[in-house]
């Protein structure tokens, strides 16, 4: 289960072609998109190449999980905050623990902060769109149904695509601008790059979106197995990150030989 592969994804549009279509600064020079996007992803590949590892990153997903799996008792670890879901527990109050849990748990405040964002974005897209009028705030759906529809292997890896979509969008975000800062030398041009970015936001993130379905069908077999009738185990989790970035460092690094 943990080394099944799923082959060719399918791609709306290559990388270089995403990049390219933010990079129209009127350089002529291809080479410098190329850079761009080749070495985004270098960077993208490098960060998952450690991120299981990371306390912050485990916290986080950890607190999805427990998220998914309110209906099983509290035992300790990752997987173990005392969530309530009221009728009106809002997306913000619950993005708001999840956040005191990473920190909680946390040891490096650059990886905790992307995790809790990616979590975050996780939450309110979830929320969003399992509430019976896709609002944010309607009281007609409350926050505890909404949440059991994550709790099997069907809605837990959709749970799970969302976090690793949000976490790689953000990373490829982050380097996309560092890179054009770097790759691009005039002050004009790198100005267009970053509003261009900000328009291109979709792109982007459904870049990230297609990236994460590697991660899909081994998570729903995973939460099947380890959160049935307990909590999984920190390292059950950790074990599963693992596996997960390691399969979003292979798609990456094989869209970049592309």
């Amino acid at each position: 289960m943990g080394h099944e592969r799923i082959g060719f994804l399918p791609r709306t549009k290559r990388w270089r072609e995403v990049v390219a279509s933010i990079n129209d600064v009127p350089t002529g020079n291809e080479s410098t998109t190329a850079k761009i996007a080749d070495n985004t992803l270098t960077n993208v590949q490098s960060r998952f190449r450690r991120l299981h590892a990371d306390e912050g990153i485990q916290a986080a997903f950890g607190y999805l999980i427990a998220l998914a799996s309110t209906h099983i008792p509290i035992s300790s670890g990752l997987a173990s905050p005392d969530i309530e879901l009221t009728d009106n527990t809002s997306p913000v109050r619950i993005a708001s623990q999840l956040n005191e849990w990473v920190n909680l748990h946390s040891s490096s405040r650059e990886y905790a902060e992307l995790a809790c964002r990616a979590a975050s974005d996780t939450i309110v897209e979830w929320t969003k769109s399992h509430s019976a009028q896709g609002q944010l705030f309607d009281e007609s759906t409350s926050a505890s149904s909404i949440w059991a529809q994550a709790a099997n292997g069907a809605g837990f890896c959709e749970v799970s695509r969302l976090f690793f979509a949000n976490l790689t969008n953000r990373y490829l975000r982050y380097f996309l601008e560092r890179e054009a800062s770097t790759q691009i030398s005039s002050i004009e041009d790198r100005e267009k790059f970053n509003d261009n970015l900000k328009t291109h936001v979709k792109s982007v993130s459904k870049h990230a979106f297609e990236t994460s379905k590697i991660t899909q069908s081994f998570a729903a077999g995973w939460f099947n197995k380890h959160a049935h009738d307990k909590r999984p185990s920190d390292s059950e989790i950790k074990s599963f990150l693992a596996i997960a970035f390691g399969k979003l460092h292979e798609e990456i690094q094989r869209e970049a030989k592309q």
